[in-house]
């Protein structure tokens, strides 16, 4: 359905180096959140480059272990309770295994780079986290609202034999999710649980927080 991969970029002030965390407690978002999530994704296979840019609703539901991401023509549904997406395009359903569980607050192994006002003076007050250290093909920022813990910007560069990266925005968060439906999956056409043993294994990029698609 999506593939992460993507050339990496940031706004605001550029932080070379780690500083002390100023936050006595971690950056925990909220349990519940949607809003509008832009990606650019590019890919590198056989010297050429491919790219993508979407516009995506997203919803988070920490507390029901669920995501859901909405864009043109598809839906995909996370179910961190049985490790499984579900992706709904064109009146099908597919599944893969997500390997990776559902976060709320910021990772331990995360490194906090520190703060700056995104957008200037009258911006808002951001703080920057490297997940440069989840493994050493992954290079990656994220950033959240020092007030609120609110995602901001995740960039993620993952090098190899094929090259990828993504850039993710989120904008219009909204401290709730109106319609629960949202994270319904249809059966039938979607597999049974009992036929879940057979879903393909696709591996997550592990420096990704929320968006982790598969």
């Amino acid at each position: 359905m999506l593939t992460f991969v993507a050339i990496a970029f940031l706004l605001g002030a550029t932080i070379a180096a780690p500083v002390e965390d100023p936050n006595t407690s971690p950056c925990c978002t909220p349990k519940q959140w949607s809003g509008t999530m832009g990606s650019m994704v590019d890919s590198v296979s056989d010297g050429k480059l491919s790219t993508t840019n979407q516009t995506m609703m997203f919803y988070y539901d920490y507390n029901n272990k669920k995501t859901a991401t909405v864009g043109k023509g598809f839906r995909v549904v996370g179910d961190y309770n049985k490790m499984v997406a579900y992706n709904i395009a064109s009146g099908t359903c597919t599944t893969s295994k997500l390997t990776e569980p559902i976060l709320n607050c910021v990772p331990t192994k995360a490194i906090f780079l520190g703060s700056y006002q995104y957008g200037g003076p009258q911006g808002v007050k951001v703080n920057e986290y490297s997940v440069d250290a989840f493994a050493p093909n992954i290079k990656g920022r994220i950033s959240y609202t020092a007030d609120g813990c609110i995602p901001v910007r995740e960039t993620v560069v993952i090098t190899g034999a094929n090259a990828s990266a993504y850039s993710l925005d989120f904008i219009d968060i909204a401290l709730s999710i109106k319609d629960p439906s949202i994270f319904d999956v249809p059966s039938p056409p979607c597999p049974k649980d009992t036929d879940l043993d057979n879903v393909v294994d696709v591996p997550m990029p592990r420096g990704s927080t929320f968006a982790r698609l598969p």
